[in-house]
């Protein structure tokens, strides 16, 4: 086995496609590159399987800069920031970007600070290893973090991957975040920028220019359980999805997916979950597991400049048989719609609305090592289930270095959550029905406006404030308020500090 892996690399290494830098995800200072990026695919430019599969690197951004030249406020800037992430062949790359941040509201008066140190080496002009923490003071006061605490401060190790990139081929080993799908900040069904990061080996291949499969196969953290008879156990736990994309024309996208969350005491990795040519569901049903699937289905329709629409569906569980009380379960599924319109009166500007609707139950299951949790977080949906937003967004970016934006929103939030213990009301009464939302409902509605700066690659500044009117907060009826917030972030990206390794 070990000889077969180190035939592969020398392989790989022997082909020469230039080079290229994996642009880390989920991060305060690229989210803004995979923003832009975004942009310019729905306008019609761009790799659909680079856009929609939350994977770029610094070879595709240059491209991707030149072939959208006349939209220069965004193309150029775009060019700029992934400067900062090239990197020549035997070169070892130390980054480090300081992030102090601001938050002001009636109940939040706090400074925060994050680091992200990053070191990359670039073995060949194709392989690329690359590792990068994130420490977060943040992180320090948030519930749902796992890890350890030093002082004020938190963190975990995001990136720890080694690359390949070919002309159709890239694989990563190792730990990473990830986002399947178009949707903004990443906040699609199967998998988010939001999530927290994967172990495990992550696979990209372009057939040709009209297909490509995507695969992952991943561990996730485990559930511990104190059982009677055994004391503390911890139930492992497994992740594996795939997907294909389809472009039968330039301004067509369908990708087809589908992802699994399985495991339990002693459980090992099953092959036939990390073989991507299978189908999952088929195999959990052969196996008589009761394992966590989900299928999923996105289309983005993309007319040049000018109008781009994209839906994303999920299916976690839908009844078609009417025989037995449990088929009485009502269905639990995501649904996303959108539509950007771009340059509507003034030039290098969009409108976007969209629509997301998650059932309740949805990503929920009846054991727990089957929730479609990572780290105490959702790998799909951030809100989780049992929620619709509503959201309308205006940009404009009026100069090469800088935006603005404003946005309107209104987010209702039922009381179904998605680690609450599996319940089966339909079972017991046959005239079961529930409304959507579930329970009490909070309803938040809003406006934001953002700002942002680009100086260079060294220099971003961002200021968002957010007015919000809430009803029955935390699903406590009568529990109205008010919110606002100001938001100030300041991102530098220090110089960075290089060494030239000679093998000779």
């Amino acid at each position: 086995m070990r000889s077969l892996l180190l035939s592969f690399i020398i392989i790989l290494s022997l082909h020469d496609f230039g080079q290229s830098t994996f642009i880390p995800v989920g991060r305060l200072d690229t989210d803004l590159l995979y923003e832009y990026s975004r942009e310019l695919y729905l306008r019609g430019y761009g790799d659909p399987g680079a856009s929609l599969f939350g994977r770029i690197d610094t070879r595709y951004l240059s491209a991707l800069s030149l072939k959208a030249i006349r939209h220069e406020n965004i193309s150029l800037p775009l060019a700029v920031m992934a400067g900062r992430f090239d990197l020549d062949d035997n070169t070892v790359d130390f980054r480090l970007t300081t992030i102090p941040r601001g938050v002001y509201s009636e109940e939040n008066k706090k400074a925060y600070w994050t680091f992200y140190p990053q070191l990359d080496y670039r073995l060949s002009k194709n392989i690329l290893a690359q590792i990068a923490y994130n420490l977060d003071s943040r992180l320090a006061h948030d519930g749902n973090y796992m890890g350890k605490r030093w002082r004020s401060f938190a963190g975990f190790a995001e990136t720890a991957v080694i690359s390949y990139q070919g002309s159709n081929l890239w694989l990563d080993i190792g730990r990473r975040r990830n986002f399947w799908g178009i949707a903004p900040q990443g906040q699609s069904l199967m998998l988010s920028a939001q999530a927290m990061p994967l172990d495990g080996i992550f696979v990209g291949y372009r057939l040709c220019r009209q297909l490509s499969v995507h695969s992952i196969v991943a561990m996730l953290s485990p559930v511990r359980e104190d059982r009677i008879t055994q004391g503390l156990y911890n139930d492992n736990r497994y992740f594996s999805a795939h997907a294909l994309r389809i472009s039968p024309v330039n301004w067509l996208d369908i990708i087809l997916k589908e992802s699994v969350v399985y495991g339990g005491p002693g459980r090992r990795l099953e092959p036939y979950y990390a073989q991507p040519l299978l189908w999952f569901h088929a195999e959990q049903l052969n196996s008589g597991n009761d394992d966590n699937t989900f299928f999923g289905l996105e289309t983005v329709w993309r007319f040049k400049n000018r109008l781009a629409c994209y839906a994303e569906l999920l299916m976690d569980d839908i009844q078609v048989e009417r025989k037995t009380d449990s088929d009485r379960e009502p269905k639990e599924y995501g649904l996303i719609i959108g539509a950007d319109f771009f340059d509507l009166v003034i030039p290098s500007s969009s409108c976007e609305i969209e629509y997301a609707r998650i059932a309740n139950r949805t990503y929920n299951q009846l054991y727990p090592r089957n929730r479609y949790i990572n780290l105490n977080r959702p790998i799909g949906y951030p809100s989780g289930p049992d929620n619709e937003t509503f959201w309308f967004n205006y940009t404009h970016h009026f100069s090469r270095q800088a935006l603005w934006g404003i946005w309107l929103y209104q987010i209702r939030q039922g009381e179904g959550k998605i680690d609450v213990p599996w319940s089966t009301p339909w079972i017991e009464n046959p005239d079961f029905a529930e409304k959507f939302p579930s329970g009490v409902v909070r309803k938040e509605s809003g406006a934001g406006l953002r700002f942002i700066y680009l100086k260079d690659a060294r220099f971003q500044g961002k200021l968002t404030t957010v007015f919000a009117d809430i009803k029955n907060d935390r699903n406590i009826f009568g529990n109205d308020r008010d919110l606002w917030s100001i938001n100030c972030e300041i991102i530098f990206n220090l110089p960075n500090i290089s060494w030239r390794l000679d093998h000779e």
